[in-house]
C-alpha cells in the first residue's frame, strides 16, 4: 500500500529523532533581518553604518562574502531557510503563502532531537511559526527565562529592521544622509540619500538589538556552546534590489560564530545558498538531514576542507506585488538570469514604489534624463528573456553576454544546468527554451519520488 504524505512524514521525524545527540549539543541562535544587502555591513566594507556588535560577530568566525538566498521575497526566502528546499518544491514560492504542511521543517526537526525551539518578531510562515514552542515579540529576555535549562535550543530572531517604511527617530543619532555610499543603480539626489541614511539608521536598530541577545547569551554563560548564525532574507528595500535576481538583491551578509570549531576572523569567498543552513544545523546536532534537502553541510568546510560547497546556487523571483518571474543560476564567476514575462519593464515591489529612490528615477526616466545604463535597467521594454554576467569583470552587472557569440557554449551549458534544476525540483516554469534536452545535473539532490506519496 501506498504511503500517505503524512505518514512518510511520521517516519521521517522518528528517523530524526533517532539519533543519539553528543554529550552537549549545541545551542543556535538566528539572527536574521529584513531587507538588507550583504555590502550594508561595516564588515563587509561599509564604513559609514554603523554595526559594531555584528562587526564584532564577524571578527570572531567566519564572514561569507558570495552568500545567496533562494528567493529575493521575504517569505518565500524564510520558507527555504526553514525546509532546506527550492519555494516553488514547497508551494510557498508567492509572497504571503505558507510552506505545504507534508513538508518536514527544520523546526520540527529540532523538537524530534530534544530541541527547545523560539521565535521572536517575523517568521512569515505562519504554518511554521506554530511549531515554535516559544513565541516573543519585545522583551528579549523572556525566553532565556522561561526556555527548560537541560535542553539544548534554537533561537530565530526575525527582526523586522531595516524593512520598511521609514521615518526619522528611529535611533539617537540618525546617519548624515550626506555621508552614505549610493549605490551605482540609484541616482544620486536629496531624495535618495535620506532614504538611504533612513535604512542604515534600521540597519543600526537590528545591530543594537542582536548587541541585546548576545549580551544575554553572554550573561547566561551561553556563549561557548552556541552557535550564532546573522544573515538576512533578501537585499536591500530599494529598486534594483529586493524583488529582482540581481546582487543586490540576493547577495546577503552570512556571519557564523562557533567557538572551537571556526577559527576568528575568517573571510570565505565560496558560493552559499541559504539553504545549506538547514543542513548545517542538523550536522552539528548530530542528527539526520531533512528528506529530499537541497542544502549541504557548511561543517566540512569550517573544518578548512578545500574543496568547494557548491558549484551553482539558483533562486528564483516569481509574484510580489506583481507577476515578474525569473530563475537563476550562479557560479564563482558567472550568473545567467532566464526572465519569463518581457513585455513590461522591471516591476518595483509595492513598498518601493513610493519611495524617494524610485521617485527619483521614474521622474528623470519621465523627463528622459536618466543615464543610459539605468534607462536600459529601469525603462527597456521588452525585456531581455535572457541575461548573462561576469561577475569578476562586471559585479554591477551592466555587461549582458547573451548575445556575445564568444560565450555562446557557456550560456547554453549554464541554461543546461538551470533547466535541469528546475525539472528535478518540480519548478512550475518551463526549462530555458535552449537547454540541451536531457542534460543530467550533476548534484547530490533526489526528486521527490511519486511513487510513494499517494
Amino acid at each position: 500500500m501506498l504511503l500517505t504524505v503524512l505518514n512518510v512524514c511520521t517516519i521521517v521525524l522518528l528517523a530524526l529523532g533517532s539519533r543519539t545527540l553528543a554529550a552537549e549539543p549545541p545551542n543556535i541562535v538566528f539572527l536574521f533581518s529584513d531587507d538588507q544587502t550583504a555590502t550594508d555591513l561595516g564588515c563587509y566594507g561599509n564604513a559609514v553604518v554603523r554595526t559594531p556588535n555584528l562587526d564584532k560577530l564577524a571578527s570572531e568566525g567566519i564572514r561569507f562574502t558570495r552568500a545567496y538566498v533562494a528567493s529575493p521575497q521575504c517569505s518565500p526566502s524564510r520558507g527555504a531557510i526553514l525546509t532546506g528546499l527550492p519555494p516553488h518544491t514547497t508551494g510557498s514560492s508567492r509572497l504571503h503563502v505558507d510552506v505545504l504542511p507534508e513538508f518536514v521543517s527544520i523546526i520540527e526537526a529540532f523538537k524530534a532531537n530534544g530541541y527547545h525551539t523560539g521565535a521572536y518578531r517575523k517568521v512569515h510562515q505562519k504554518g511554521i511559526e506554530q511549531q515554535f514552542d516559544f513565541i516573543g515579540n519585545s522583551d528579549l529576555s523572556a525566553f532565556f527565562k522561561q526556555r527548560p535549562k537541560e535542553k539544548p535550543f534554537f533561537l530565530w530572531f526575525g527582526s523586522t529592521d531595516p524593512h520598511r517604511p521609514y521615518k526619522a527617530g528611529a535611533i539617537s543619532k540618525p546617519h548624515n544622509p550626506d555621508d552614505v555610499l549610493v549605490p551605482d543603480f540609484l541616482v544620486n539626489t536629496a531624495g535618495t540619500r535620506q532614504d538611504l541614511a533612513f535604512y542604515y539608521d534600521y540597519i543600526t536598530r537590528f545591530d543594537d538589538d542582536c548587541g541585546k541577545i548576545l549580551d544575554l547569551l553572554e550573561k547566561e554563560g551561553l556563549t561557548n556552546n552556541t552557535i550564532i548564525v546573522m544573515s538576512s532574507d533578501n537585499g536591500m528595500p530599494f529598486p534594483r534590489a529586493k524583488g529582482t535576481l540581481y546582487e543586490a538583491g540576493i547577495n546577503v551578509p552570512l556571519i557564523i560564530k562557533w567557538p572551537e570549531m571556526i577559527k576568528p576572523g575568517r573571510v570565505s569567498s565560496e558560493i552559499i545558498s541559504l539553504m545549506d543552513l538547514p543542513a548545517t544545523w542538523l550536522d552539528a546536532t548530530g542528527a539526520q538531514p531533512l528528506p529530499h534537502t537541497f542544502g549541504k553541510s557548511l561543517i566540512p568546510y569550517f573544518k578548512e576542507v578545500k574543496e568547494p560547497i557548491n558549484e551553482f546556487v539558483f533562486a528564483e523571483r516569481n509574484w510580489h506585488d506583481n507577476w515578474q518571474p525569473s530563475r537563476t543560476v550562479i557560479s564563482k564567476r558567472y550568473k545567467l538570469i532566464q526572465n519569463y514575462r518581457l513585455e513590461v519593464p522591471l516591476l518595483p515591489t509595492l513598498d518601493r514604489l513610493t519611495s524617494p529612490a524610485f521617485t527619483a528615477i521614474d521622474s528623470l526616466g519621465e523627463s528622459g534624463l536618466l543615464t543610459p545604463h539605468l534607462q536600459q535597467a529601469y525603462r527597456a521594454v521588452p525585456r531581455a528573456e535572457v541575461e548573462f554576467y561576469d561577475l569578476v569583470n562586471d559585479p554591477g552587472e551592466w555587461n549582458n553576454l547573451a548575445a556575445d557569440p564568444m560565450y555562446k557554449a557557456l550560456l547554453l551549458h549554464y541554461q543546461s544546468v538551470l533547466g535541469a534544476w528546475m525539472n528535478q525540483t518540480h519548478d512550475f516554469l518551463p526549462a530555458p527554451r535552449d537547454a540541451y534536452p536531457g542534460y543530467k545535473f550533476n548534484d547530490h539532490y533526489e526528486p521527490l519520488n511519486s511513487e510513494k506519496i499517494d
